[in-house]
């Protein structure tokens, strides 16, 4: 039964994509011919850098396109590659060869064990987009208050209505009351006319 865990789990790290970064790092370190300036500690649970300087310019550009060596150990900590310190005596080395040493270790970055790496994963940064949470269920919808908000709109109406209506009708009673008060007053002036007429041919 063990057996055929263990051949699950191993297929299931094998259908884990490793990152091309940690690859790299796995043949940078492994490769024997880099080995004055970086390769594996004694007991392989970890790698050293040495002369920092020296790797940037001559190791780093061969790998990964770059000479920067701030950028790389960046990765590292992305990665959770923690610096190991060296100490000596009790105390931290800060003079010598060990000190332009750097040497970094990672629980699942082993010699001799590249099946680990699929283990290793990325830290995510701060501002980097996150799964969207799902939208929650829309409330169900009252109809019994749309009608009834749909019936005050309709009455609304209604009023307006009569209102256009009555003042459509007062302006035509208006309207009316103009046209004949105009007329009235036509008639008085041609009644006005005659008489001065009249007058006018009396006392001619």
């Amino acid at each position: 039964m063990s057996g055929v865990v263990s051949r699950r789990a191993s297929s299931l790290h094998r259908n884990i994509t490793v990152t091309p970064f940690l690859n790299k790092l796995y043949s940078m370190v492994d490769d024997s011919a880099s080995d004055d300036l970086i390769r594996w500690s004694a007991d392989g649970n970890s790698f050293v850098v040495v002369r920092h300087e020296d790797f940037a310019k001559e190791v780093l550009p061969r790998f990964f396109k770059h000479s920067n060596f701030s950028s790389f150990v960046r990765q590292l900590n992305m990665y959770g590659f923690h610096k190991v310190p060296h100490l000596q005596q009790g105390g931290l080395i800060t003079d010598g060869p060990e000190a332009e040493s750097w040497e970094f270790s990672n629980e699942n970055f082993q010699r001799g064990q590249p099946d680990l790496l699929h283990f290793i994963r990325r830290k995510k940064v701060s501002g980097e987009p996150t799964a969207r949470p799902r939208a929650s269920r829309a409330a169900p919808v009252d109809m019994s208050k749309i009608l009834k908000e749909i019936q005050v709109i309709r009455d609304h109406q209604l009023t307006i209505s009569a209102d256009i209506k009555r003042l459509q009708e007062e302006n035509k009673s208006m309207w009316i009351q103009a046209r004949s008060t105009e007329e009235r007053y036509i008639k008085h002036q041609e009644m006005i006319d005659k008489i001065l007429r009249f007058l006018a041919t009396v006392f001619s």
